[in-house]
């Protein structure tokens, strides 16, 4: 049976050893994001802003003759508003915040043609002329 007695050699070999960088992870550049190599985590503002846009003109195009423009952007807003509340993940906000509003559009495009009236209610309770 052999025992391994520390001498100057591996004493200055383990020092030296303890003293270097964890890894090439640790020796790897930061990024210029700020955010030291991690991923993005948040809510993209600019990706949200551009599906939601793009979601009012479908919604202004397939509701055109029943509702008024302003009324279909105020319903996704107030519909997106909402969810971002209380929403833990927000990667498909937009998308929700969309089909929310249509569901809501639709309900109260029902009601307007039913009634023969022009009036109609949004989620902040406002009513607006259609």
């Amino acid at each position: 049976m052999t025992t391994h007695v520390m001498t100057e050699n591996l004493a200055t070999e383990a020092t030296t050893r303890s003293a270097r960088t964890a890894g090439r992870h640790a020796m790897a550049p930061a990024t210029g994001n700020g955010m030291n190599g991690a991923l993005p985590t948040g809510a993209n503002q600019i990706v949200h802003a551009r599906v939601l846009s793009r979601g009012v003109d479908a919604l202004q195009a397939k509701f055109a003759q029943v509702l008024d423009d302003g009324l279909i952007r105020r319903t996704v807003h107030a519909a997106y508003r909402e969810l971002n509340r209380t929403a833990r993940l927000k990667t498909y906000l937009p998308t929700l915040a969309l089909n929310r509003a249509e569901t809501r559009l639709r309900e109260i495009a029902d009601r307007t043609a039913a009634a023969g009236t022009p009036e109609a209610e949004t989620l902040d309770g406002m009513t607006a002329a259609a």
